[in-house]
């Protein structure tokens, strides 16, 4: 009785793995949501979320990702209307390396921008996202006195 609970165990197990594995079409990277933020917890998740900043503020931004994607190059670019700013990329194999299964967790990845000067008050600002350099959406914040 013993050997025969352990093999139906074991099954359960490798089917669910097989399961894990396998289960459904490769998604890739989604993203679920982006928030302008006057800084970032040490998960990434927006503290008092903005899309209004001052001048001399860092403009903080936090992705919300569907899963934990183990592929793909995120980049972020700061734009002031046609100019891009700055950018940044973030490689989700070593985002979510060790990551075996993961069940209705997403993953928060952040970019931040550090002004040099002082940010002229407007309401061009945008921080485009692409993923696998494939542009996944574009998202306006503005300066204000």
């Amino acid at each position: 009785m013993k050997t025969k609970n352990l093999v139906l165990l074991l099954c359960t197990l490798g089917g669910l793995f097989l399961l894990a594995a396998c289960g459904g079409k490769e998604e890739g990277v989604v993203v679920e949501s982006v928030t302008f933020a006057e800084g970032l917890d040490e998960n990434y998740q927006p503290v008092n979320a903005t899309t209004q900043f001052y001048p001399t503020d860092t403009i903080y931004a936090s992705v919300k990702v569907t899963g934990a994607p183990t592929t793909g190059i995120m980049t972020g670019q700061f734009y002031y209307y046609d100019q891009l700013i700055s950018e940044a990329s973030i490689d989700f194999s070593t985002v979510n390396e060790g990551v075996i299964i993961s069940f209705g967790q997403n993953t928060y990845v952040g970019f931040n921008l550090t002004p040099s000067a002082t940010w002229p008050v407007d309401s061009g600002y945008s921080l485009k996202l692409l993923v696998d350099n494939v542009e996944v959406g574009s998202y306006a914040y503005e300066v204000i006195e």
